[in-house]
């Protein structure tokens, strides 16, 4: 017997049991998908310089490029009716060296089981080598005939292209329409690129790969004029999965630096595609099921998975954990035990032994999660928006509080790191603020009654760590720098015009706290946040510094230490949304 019909005989009896997605059972498996990128034809030279620089970048290390040789698609009208149906029909005819690059087909039309076999054996996880081992059967060797049905074509479009120059002019056309025109300042120079990338899989399934192999699979022993004949028609079933699209900025100041060179306009160019596919395999990752990574639980405290480098994991890379159920009709379902977080990575890009060492992971919500349990990825931005209620002995520094936080732990490389920026806003009715004025003149009598507003505005970083072993529980140790402001409308009973800068208050603070956090679900936090903070000497914004001559008799604004140093604390309580 040959050696393919064999293996494809192999292939079709283990499918049903390991690769396929039967209906009812979870899938619990995480076949490598390969990518190929194909691009819509360049309209202009700018657009040139974006797709060839594309053309040679590598795709995201969880992917295998599958890079082929095929033509830009013509440039499709958005108003055409047929686009979609005539974007389907340039893909479905790069289907055709796809899958002869996947069976390393010659000019002679025959074909091979090398690259199926290489990329199965890099795809094989410990367990695959460990079973393959005790087996008759190369199991490693028939994934590889598993991942062609994995096969997905991303077709990358760039819709609008166009300079920085030409976005001012833009903002400025559009603001020509208000009240108040005041052209935009024109700091930056470089590109803007708006895009859409179209996800399509080919299907290779178990009818489909039959067909192939009936039709057109040709082996050196075995030469076949017709089949090789028929090739060159040759093409297979595609679907488009999902559709995604944004916009990226590559761009700089027009101010020279002396601590940073400045890139030419190409290399801004040039920058584009990398933001590009970070952004477009971030969403598709999101929504295509074969791009989730998927592993059982190696070890349950702390929770470890064999993943890694080779599956670009990036530290604090979310996954949930669960626990698989069958309900009466003996269908299996999901039930979420639990969410961690990437928090070590070990470097597994090679051939697994079966003795590869396990990622570590950071337990951050949920219950007990055992041995054996699905993992699941599940991106998320990295964003975390804070609502709640700031309060502090000085009510300058106290009311609404609204914040967000960025996590910047991915570029650290160390877990649980933010970037943020928190501001309290509050409104200030008739109060007293005693004899304040500068060295130059009285701006307000202690006989004098005050109305306006307050706010508090700090950018921080903070680091979320975790101590109890199903992680529902954090501090959060937190420092920053801001700025404290006060703005009158009334003083004395006479209004205040807004662009009275003596009446414009501010002054530099720093701010240090502790959050204690629970998190409730794996988007909603509630957390407390004790703190102090240190105070400087205020000035008006023409640059005066304050002078309190006569403090006022109570003193809850902080107006009685507006022109020294001061300490006082805060304690905010807030609910944290995760996004």
């Amino acid at each position: 017997m040959k050696r393919f019909p064999f293996l494809f005989t192999c292939v079709v009896l283990f499918s049903g049991l390991y690769a396929q997605n039967p209906t009812g059972k979870v899938n619990t498996k995480y076949l490598r998908p390969s990518i190929t990128m194909l691009f819509s034809q360049p309209k202009d030279a700018d657009e040139e310089v974006v797709i060839s620089k594309f053309r040679n970048l590598e795709v995201n290390s969880k992917f295998d490029n599958h890079r082929i040789d095929y033509p830009d698609m013509k440039p499709i009208e958005p108003l055409n009716l047929q686009k979609n149906a005539l974007i389907e029909k340039y893909v479905r005819g790069a289907s055709n060296p796809v899958i002869a690059k996947w069976w390393g087909r010659d000019a002679n039309g025959s074909f091979n089981y090398s690259l199926v076999a290489e990329r199965g054996s890099y795809t094989a996880t410990d367990a695959d080598a460990i079973i393959s081992r005790g087996s008759n059967t190369s199991r490693i060797e028939m994934i590889g005939e598993q991942l062609i049905d994995k096969s997905y074509i991303l077709l990358y479009e760039i819709t609008d292209l166009y300079s920085m120059e030409e976005y001012y002019d833009r903002q400025d056309a559009l603001n020509r329409k208000l009240k108040n025109y005041t052209p935009v300042k024109r700091t930056d120079e470089g590109y803007n690129c708006d895009y859409k990338v179209y996800a399509y899989k080919i299907n290779f399934n178990d009818s489909v790969a039959s067909e192939f192999y009936s039709r057109y699979w040709v082996d050196p022993k075995n030469p076949d004029k017709q089949k090789v004949a028929a090739w060159a028609d040759a093409t297979f079933p595609v679907k488009l999965i999902a559709l995604t699209g944004g916009s990226v900025r590559s761009a700089q100041s027009k101010e020279k630096s002396l601590n940073t060179k400045k890139k030419t306009m190409r290399e801004l160019l040039e920058d584009i595609p990398a933001n590009i596919q970070n952004n477009a395999v971030f969403e598709l990752g999101r929504r295509i099921e074969d791009f989730k990574l998927k592993v059982t639980v190696f070890k349950a405290y702390p929770v470890s998975a064999k993943l890694g480098t080779k599956e670009d994991l990036y530290i604090d890379q979310r996954f949930y954990v669960y626990e698989i159920e069958q309900d009466k009709s003996g269908n299996q379902k999901t039930n979420r035990k639990g969410v961690v977080r990437v928090k070590t990575i070990n470097d597994n890009k090679q051939v697994a032994t079966g003795s590869s060492l396990p990622s570590v992971f950071q337990q951050v919500d949920g219950g007990r999660i055992y041995q054996g349990m699905f993992m699941e990825s599940k991106e998320d931005y990295g964003l975390i928006l804070n609502i709640g209620k700031n309060g502090s002995s000085n009510n300058a520094m106290e009311g609404f509080n609204i914040g967000a936080d960025f996590r910047i732990s991915r570029f650290l490389k160390k877990p649980g790191w933010h970037l943020g920026i928190d501001a309290s806003l509050r409104s200030m009715k008739d109060v007293y603020a005693g004899d304040i004025g500068t060295s130059t003149r009285y701006l307000i009598s202690s006989s004098e009654l005050c109305s306006g507003s307050t706010y508090a505005i700090a950018v921080n970083l903070s680091k979320e760590s975790y101590f109890t072993r199903k992680g529902n529980v954090y501090l959060r140790p937190q420092f920053g720098v801001g700025l404290q402001s006060y703005s009158f409308k009334e003083v004395g009973g006479y209004e205040i015009a807004s662009d009275n800068k003596d009446y414009s208050w501010s002054s530099l603070y720093v701010p240090i706290g502790i959050g204690i956090g629970w998190n409730i679900t794996p988007m909603f936090s509630l957390e407390m946040k004790p703190g102090v903070f240190a105070r400087f000497a205020a000035s008006t914004d023409n640059k005066e510094k304050l002078i309190q001559s006569a403090a006022p008799v109570i003193d809850n604004w902080g107006f009685g230490s507006i022109g020294k140093m001061n300490v006082g604390t805060t304690n905010t309580i807030c609910l944290r949304i995760r996004f």
